[in-house]
């Protein structure tokens, strides 16, 4: 059943990313013929993030104990990183965009549906103008997630090393991906070596990214 499930979500995003005719020559002008395999590794890990699967955490969590914020990019399963801690019994907050910042209201219907899905796994949602929350988040230890990429891979390190200095919390770096169909969540790593190994994992066709 799960399998089937799998290959109707598959078939959806596939025929969206085939509407999207522009969007379609955007990602083969980025990465060739590679671009529907990359959609396709994408969409399968949506799909293993939908469906909230735990990950197996490899590295150092006691840098967590005391808050930290922990940054990466839109890479692999990124969205199961809060649930995960969550479980271990750590208080996760995340920064995300409001899609709806126009008059659209397809897109705060999905601003909403997204903060609704993430909080149910314990994440507590802020948004950019939530600085003081964030940094008072921080400072009582909670864990904060942020990815930092954009038009470069590290557009918005800058800003969380500062956030980092400010609320005198470590920096560091996770990766959360699939591996031979197995979660992983690792804590302190070279998360641009990782893109470089695995990039049919990485969200390539936004073109901010």
């Amino acid at each position: 059943m799960h399998f089937l499930v799998e290959c109707v979500f598959l078939t959806f995003h596939l025929s969206l990313y085939w509407l999207c005719h522009e969007r379609r020559r955007y990602l083969r002008r980025r990465i060739g013929r590679q671009a529907f395999k990359n959609v396709y590794r994408v969409g399968r890990n949506v799909f293993f993030m939908l469906h909230r699967n735990e990950l197996k955490v490899i590295g150092d969590l006691n840098v967590l104990n005391k808050g930290c914020i922990l940054y990466s990019f839109h890479f692999g399963v990124w969205e199961l990183m809060p649930y995960t801690l969550n479980k271990l019994g750590h208080e996760i907050g995340i920064i995300t965009n409001r899609y709806g910042a126009g008059n659209s209201i397809l897109t705060r219907i999905l601003d909403l549906l997204l903060k609704r899905w993430r909080s149910t796994y314990g994440a507590r949602v802020f948004y950019k103008e939530n600085l003081l929350e964030i940094v008072r988040f921080l400072r009582s230890g909670g864990v904060f997630g942020m990815l930092v990429d954009g038009n470069t891979f590290l557009q918005k390190h800058d800003k969380a090393r500062r956030l980092a200095r400010l609320c005198h919390v470590p920096l560091v770096p996770f990766a959360a991906y699939r591996k031979r169909g197995e979660g992983i969540l690792r804590i302190g790593c070279d998360i641009p070596a990782l893109v470089k190994a695995m990039p049919l994992d990485y969200v390539w066709f936004y073109k901010s990214r």
